[in-house]
């Protein structure tokens, strides 16, 4: 019996010690750190405006890349907006360029209608609608000296109506970038980070330059 115990403790303790054994990366500031356990999980701290944040979530390392999975129950809009507007001053330029994107910034197939319309219009496989004014213009959406005031977009089999009167005024974008949250209405969403891994090297491409500099390579700690 007393045989079988030390079997068996020296089993668990096997088992507890794998489990945390880890791989560790750093950039050449350390300023950011990424642990890799042998249960798939990781812990990764990187800094922010605010200080240094971290998350834990799990990992799968894939041919030449890793993804970084975790469950995020913060509150998040359905929709972020990014807006421009045409560098040469101009208040009406030629077309309107949209782009979609999920939460985990890929780029996604979406359909939109403009003010009340009921024409659709589809984004390419790049995510991506082009549409001149003037077509807009012909199909009597706007007219010649109107801005578009409503978009309502579908994706997933989810609606989206961004509240735009933040930029509504008497300027034409040039482009808006939406960021559609696939998980809305859901009680979590499932947040991804996806990075070239070659050669014991993590190059990382979503965290600003202004927290780490040129620092965007994790290296392996030997």
């Amino acid at each position: 019996m007393r045989i079988q115990t030390i079997i068996l403790i020296s089993a668990l303790s096997l088992c507890f010690f794998s489990c945390n054994k880890k791989a560790e990366y750093i950039n050449g500031s350390d300023s950011c750190e990424l642990k890799l356990f042998d249960d798939s999980t990781y812990k990764f701290s990187y800094p922010t405006f605010l200080g240094t944040e971290s998350e834990k979530g799990f990992y799968d390392i894939d041919n030449n890349k890793i993804t970084l999975s975790r469950k995020s129950y913060h509150k998040m809009d359905s929709v972020d907006i990014g807006y421009t507007y045409s560098w040469n001053g101009t208040d009406k330029p030629d077309s309107l360029f949209l782009r979609f994107k999920n939460l985990n910034n890929e780029v996604i197939k979406a359909k939109v209608k403009f003010n009340s319309s009921i024409q659709e219009f589809e984004s390419n496989d790049l995510g991506e609608i082009d549409i001149a004014y003037e077509r807009l213009e012909a199909l009597r959406i706007i007219d010649s000296i109107e801005v578009i005031e409503d978009y309502t977009i579908y994706f997933d089999n989810n609606i989206y109506s961004p509240d735009l009167s933040y930029y509504i005024d008497s300027r034409r974008p040039q482009r808006i970038d939406f960021k559609l949250n696939q998980f809305v209405g859901e009680d979590y969403a499932v947040l991804k980070r996806v990075y070239r891994f070659e050669n014991d090297t993590i190059y990382i491409n979503d965290i600003s330059r202004k927290s780490i500099g040129k620092h965007n390579k994790l290296v392996k700690i030997k």
